[in-house]
Order: structure tokens, then sequence, then C-alpha cells
């Protein structure tokens, strides 16, 4: 008799545990799908930014590009609406409206950034505001499984400022008498690259070629014919002393002749293979360049150039200074300082 009631006490509490088995399965299914449904909304929100991003840093650049070709807003406005169109955003076109695009000037803050401000001038940058949310042309974004967390929608926004920099760049080559051979014909080449490559960007830069040995020549005004450079270049005569001041000052005249730094970002590129022997001390003008808003790169050419006051020129000048030991290293420098000065930037 007792062996029957412990069957059955024992059959009871196995169907009990089969019970809060079933339900503990059910509710860990649930957690699951619940896990399940948040991450795929979680992943789609993710996306979303992203294709915001991309639409609204599109539309900005084509605005600003179409800016600086027509100066005119409506323009600007219409081709940054047509392009945010050709971007999907959660599957469906970006659309902008009129208010989503503001116009105003961005300088370098001195911190390799730019700062947009709608109330200077001129007007060479373009912001444009992306929203996918209540209110904006494109509306919310659907969750999938928003009901389930009680969220229904996804209201993303990105905001994005290009700005169309022109740029008048004066170029100072050395050609002094360690500059003869190979060193020159490799100077030659790089000067090439670096032409060709702007000749790639969204507007034609302004480019001016000053050269230095002892003494220094003013040889191509700023021009935006840059085979006028590279012809220049090939017939420079090679020989004597090293005055890399000479050199700057002669590029001063030329970027005198620029249309001034409250319309143009003003740059100077200053080369050099040797050391410093003829004038007044180089520093002193990229003393005065810097405080005439001239931004100066320098590149110092083989194992005798002077790197440390080159350096220091650079620094003073608020740029960078490279150095190349051989010729291809002079020509990817080239291509890099070029590949810096693009003409369109985003914040």
């Amino acid at each position: 008799m007792n062996f029957l009631i412990n069957l059955q006490n024992t059959r009871r509490a196995q169907r009990n545990r089969k019970g809060a088995m079933l339900v503990l399965i059910a509710v860990m299914l649930i957690a699951f799908m619940a896990t399940v449904a948040f991450t795929v909304d979680i992943a789609h929100m993710h996306l979303t930014r992203t294709e915001l991003r991309t639409a609204t840093d599109a539309a900005s650049k084509a605005a600003a590009i179409e800016l600086s070709i027509s100066q005119d807003r409506d323009l600007a406005i219409a081709r940054g609406q047509s392009i945010a169109a050709q971007n999907t955003v959660a599957t469906d076109p970006l659309q902008l409206v009129a208010g989503d695009f503001e116009f105003g000037n961005a300088r370098a803050n001195g911190a390799g950034k730019f700062q947009f401000d709608n109330s200077r001038f001129p007007t060479n940058s373009v912001r444009v505001s992306g929203r996918r949310t209540v209110g904006s042309a494109s509306g919310p974004v659907p969750l999938f499984f928003g009901n389930i967390m009680g969220v229904e929608f996804f209201e993303p926004s990105a905001l994005s400022a290009a700005t169309y920099i022109e740029r008048d760049i004066v170029l100072v080559v050395d050609r002094s008498g360690s500059m003869l051979g190979q060193k020159f014909t490799d100077l030659v080449s790089a000067i090439d690259v670096f032409n060709n490559t702007l000749a790639e960007t969204a507007v034609e830069e302004r480019v001016g070629l000053a050269s230095y040995n002892d003494r220094a020549t003013a040889d191509v005004p700023l021009t935006t014919d840059l085979n006028l450079i590279s012809t220049s270049m090939a017939s420079l005569p090679v020989g004597g002393f090293t005055s890399i001041s000479r050199g700057m000052s002669a590029g001063k005249t030329l970027m005198d002749a620029s249309r001034g730094a409250e319309f143009v970002e003003r740059t100077f590129i200053v080369m050099t293979d040797g050391r410093h022997n003829r004038g007044p001390e180089p520093r002193t003008v990229a003393t005065q360049l810097a405080a005439d808003g001239v931004q100066i790169h320098t590149i110092t050419f083989g194992a005798d150039a002077d790197q440390p006051r080159m350096r220091e020129v650079a620094q003073i000048g608020g740029g960078q200074h490279f150095h190349a030991l051989t010729g291809e290293q002079l020509r990817d420098i080239y291509r890099e300082i070029a590949l810096t000065l693009s003409t369109v930037m985003t914040e």
C-alpha cells in the first residue's frame, strides 16, 4: 500500500516538474523573441543613422560645389535636394526642404577643424540638417518591433557642413648647385605629379612658381594653367649657393597679387635639398608670411637638407614639414600635399 502511495506521489511530482519546465521554456522563449526583436531594431537604427549621415554629407557637398560655381543659393539648395533624394534612408529617399539648408562661412579654427558661422562672409559653406523625424519631409522611421517595446518610430538627425575652399598656392623650389642632375629631374617629376593631382580636384586652384639659388626669381605668376608651371620648371637654370629666404621673398611677391586672405586660402610650399647660406634668415620671412595669413608647408629632400630649420619654418607658418630621401618619396609628398589642399571639406 505504501508502495502505491509513493508511486503516485512520484508521478505527481514528475508531472509538476514537467509543467514547471514548460512554463519556464515559454517564458524563456518569449524573452528570446523579445531579444531578437530588440536586436533587429537596434541594427536597423544603426544602419539608418549611417545612411542618413551619408545622404546628408552628399547633399552638403553637392550644394557647396554648386554654390561655388553659380553663387546662387536657390540653385545650391536644388542641387542638394536632388542629391539627397538619390540616397535612401531606411529604404526611402531623403527629402530635404529649403529650411534644411543654411549658408555661412567656415574657417580653420587652428585645431585642424573648420568652424561654421552663418553671420560671417564671404559665403563659402553650406550646412545641411538631415532629418527623419516627425514633422520632417521624410517623416520618422518605423521600427519593425517597436510596438512590443512601446516605441513605434525612430527619429534620427544629422548635421553636415561642406566648405568650398578656393586656394592660391605658391611653389618655392630649390635650383642651387646641389640640385644638379637626378635630384632636379626628380623635382620636375614631383611638380608634375602635384599639378596632375590638383587638376583632378573640383575647382581650379591658382598656382605660382618661384625658384632660388643664392638669388631668386618669380618665375610664373598665379595661374590656373598648370602647364605653365611644368614648362617653366623644366627650363630653370641650376647652380649656385642657397638662399631659402630670398626664394620665399620672391614667392611673396607672387602671393601679394593673390585674391586676399578674406577670399581664399593662401599656401606656400617651400622645398630645399640643402642648407641656407645666403641672405636673411628664412624664419624671419616665414613670420612675415604667417602674419599675412599665409600657410607654409616645407619639404626637405636628401640627407644633407636642413630639417630642423625647415621644420621650424613650417611651424611658424602653421603648416607641415615633410622629408624625402628618394625621388619616389618626393613625388609621394607632393601628391599628399595636393590632396590635403582639397577644395571641399565636410565637418
